[in-house]
C-alpha cells in the first residue's frame, strides 16, 4: 500500500469517518499494518524483515517468486522462475489442504485464453477417487481400490486401456493391433526376463534376427472329465478323451454403458447358455447372459491307461492353482521337460518313449518316431523319483 490514508471504513455495517481511524507515521510500499506499542490502541506503519514469520510478503519485501509468496519460515531455498506465481515456505513439511464435500469434489484446474480447465487434478468424494484431465478429456485415474487406469475408466480386463492393480498385476487391452513393443536398440541379448521367488527361470532374447524362449516347453490347456483334482505325479503320461473342455463367461453391460464379459469358469448350476446370471465385479453387482467361451482345440484329457496310444497329448505338469472356478491342469507336450518312467524300465540317452498303460512310460523298441511316441531321452539322470518307485528324467517332448 502506497498510502497512509483509509478514506472509508466500516465498523460493525457503519461508516465512521477517516479522522477516526489514527495512523501514527507515514508508511511506504511493502509496510504493513502493526499495533502500536504500549496501550494507545493506534496502529503503525512498519516493515517486514527478509526473515520475518506468518505474513503474506508484499513487492518489495518478499524474497521468493514475482507474485504471492506465504512464508511460515525461512528455508534457504530458491524458486525455479516459472512456477513462482504462488510460493508456500515453511522450514519442514509444508502442503496445500483442499477440503470438499463428501458429496462433491476438489480440484486444480489449468486453463488458458481458449479453455478455462483444460487440465485439471480431481479428487471425486462420492467414489473416493482421482482423476487426471490432459487437453479437456480424462486420461488417468487412480479408483478407490488403488487401480491405475490409463485410457479407461473401471478396472475390467474386457475394457481397451491400462491397468496396474496393487498387487502388481499389469493388464493391457486394445481392440486391435499390437499391444506390446520391445526394443533392444544396440545389440542383441535378453529381451524379457522371468523370474520366480527371485530367481530367474526363463528369458526370452534375440541373437541375429532369432528369437529364443529360453528355457522352452509348450503346454496345453486340458482337464479331467468329471473336473476332479486328484493327486497326479509330475510327468505322468496323459491322454487325450472326445470331450472338449468347456468354460462359460456372462455377457452384460457395465456402468460405462460398454458390453463386457466376465469369466465364471464352469457353467453354474441348473443354468444353461443364454440365462440370466449375476456377477460382482469391482464391487457392482452386474447380471447379463451366460454365455460359452469359444474352444476349438483343446481337449479334455485322462490319465494313459492304454499301452503305445496314439492318443497321448503329453505329460502331466500342475494344475492351474490361480482358477478356483474349474480344475483346469497344464499338459506339458513340446519342448524340454521330464516324463515318468515306470520303475522297472531303463531308459538311455537317446531313447524314444511310450506309454506303458499305467501313467508311465517305457522305453520304445525301435528308434522311428511314431504316432504313440511321446518323447525322447536327453539325460538318464533321475530328477524326481516318486513314492512307487517310478522316476523322472529329462527328455524332449514330441507330442506338440
Amino acid at each position: 500500500m502506497s498510502k497512509t490514508q483509509i478514506t472509508l471504513a466500516s465498523l460493525d455495517g457503519e461508516a465512521v469517518n477517516e479522522s477516526k481511524i489514527q495512523i501514527s507515521n507515514a508508511g511506504s510500499d511493502g509496510n504493513f499494518l502493526q499495533k502500536q506499542s504500549g496501550n494507545t490502541g493506534g496502529l503503525t506503519w512498519a516493515s517486514a524483515s527478509a526473515d520475518a514469520d506468518d505474513y503474506f510478503a508484499s513487492l518489495s519485501s518478499k524474497d521468493l517468486g514475482s507474485g504471492l509468496h506465504l512464508k511460515v519460515s525461512d528455508t534457504g531455498a530458491s524458486v525455479d522462475s516459472q512456477p513462482d506465481t504462488l510460493v508456500l515456505e515453511e522450514n519442514g513439511g509444508s502442503g496445500i489442504t483442499i477440503l470438499s464435500g463428501t458429496g462433491s469434489s476438489g480440484e486444480i484446474a489449468f486453463g488458458d485464453s481458449g479453455d478455462n480447465n483444460i487440465g485439471r487434478i480431481v479428487y471425486a468424494h462420492t467414489d473416493n477417487l482421482m482423476y487426471f484431465t490432459v487437453n479437456a478429456s480424462e486420461r488417468m485415474r487412480i479408483d478407490s481400490s488403488g487401480n491405475l487406469l490409463q485410457a479407461k475408466t473401471s478396472a475390467n480386463s474386457n475394457n481397451a486401456g491400462i491397468e496396474l492393480r496393487p498387487a502388481g498385476e499389469l493388464t493391457i487391452t486394445r481392440t486391435n493391433n499390437q499391444l506390446l513393443d520391445i526394443n533392444r536398440t544396440d545389440d542383441d541379448g535378453t529381451l524379457v526376463v522371468f523370474r520366480q521367488a527371485n530367481s530367474t527361470e526363463g528369458t526370452i532374447g534375440v541373437s541375429g534376427g532369432t528369437v529364443s524362449y529360453n528355457t522352452f516347453m509348450g503346454a496345453h490347456w486340458s482337464r479331467l472329465a468329471d473336473n476332479s483334482k486328484p493327486t497326479i505325479l509330475r510327468g505322468s503320461v496323459m491322454e487325450t478323451i472326445a470331450t472338449m473342455c468347456d468354460w462359460y463367461q456372462v455377457d452384460y453391460t457395465n456402468k460405462d454403458g460398454k458390453s463386457v464379459t466376465e469369466y465364471i469358469g464352469a457353467l453354474p448350476d441348473g443354468k444353461s447358455v443364454g440365462d440370466n446370471h449375476t456377477v460382482t465385479v469391482a464391487s457392482i453387482e452386474y447380471t447379463g447372459k451366460i454365455s460359452k467361451e469359444k474352444n476349438y482345440h483343446l481337449p479334455m484329457c485322462k490319465i494313459s491307461d492304454t499301452e503305445d496310444s496314439k492318443a497321448v497329448y503329453g505329460v502331466f505338469h500342475c494344475w492351474d492353482n490361480d482358477d478356483n472356478k474349474v480344475n483346469d491342469m497344464n499338459i506339458a507336450s513340446l519342448g524340454t521337460y521330464v516324463v515318468r518312467i515306470h520303475k522297472d524300465e531303463t531308459v538311455a540317452i537317446g531313447d524314444y518313449l511310450q506309454s506303458k498303460g499305467d501313467g508311465t512310460a517305457k522305453k520304445q523298441a525301435d528308434d522311428i518316431l511314431r504316432a504313440s511316441t511321446i518323447a525322447k531321452v536327453t539325460s538318464t539322470t533321475k530328477t524326481i523319483t516318486h513314492a512307487d518307485g517310478s522316476y523322472c528324467v529329462p527328455c524332449t517332448l514330441h507330442c506338440g
